[in-house]
């Protein structure tokens, strides 16, 4: 492994270990997978069942799938595309997006450079209210069922 590779591999463990203790410290359930993702399994009224960590070199990025999109037609497919960018638009904090299952999903970047556990807590309390936003107005706007 070059000296740039051991470097990049040091920096993750780094952030791994800082990911972690910021999570106990929120008091949230959470499962460890090895040294590359985290899952939280938040409480309250956020109707996701899983919030995937994932601790980089250089940012921790919280994602959650919200909706399939597989079963929609492509038309108005479109449409939600459209209306997710144009909602991205006008937040801070969060952005919505589609994955490579094309489920609908919600993405926080925490960079790690002067990362503290109060921007580490607000940015997780702005994914979960992301969440809410979601499920609370957005989906029925862009014409989702449940």
């Amino acid at each position: 492994m070059d000296e740039e590779a051991q470097d990049e591999s040091r920096d993750m463990s780094t952030t791994w270990f800082i990911a972690k203790e910021y999570l106990k410290r929120l008091e949230v359930s959470f499962e460890e997978h090895g040294r590359k993702t985290f899952s939280l399994y938040p409480y309250g009224p956020t109707e996701t069942k899983e919030i995937e960590v994932f601790p980089g070199a250089h940012w921790i990025t919280l994602t959650t799938r919200l909706y399939d999109l597989r079963s929609i037609p492509k038309k108005q497919r479109a449409s939600v595309y459209e209306q997710l960018l144009k909602t991205n638009a006008s937040l801070v904090e969060i952005t919505f997006g589609l994955d490579k299952k094309n489920f609908v999903t919600i993405r926080n970047a925490i960079p790690v450079t002067g990362i503290s556990y109060d921007v580490f807590n607000a940015t997780y309390e702005a994914h979960l209210s992301g969440i809410k936003l979601f499920h609370g107005k957005l989906k029925g706007s862009l014409g989702l069922k449940d």
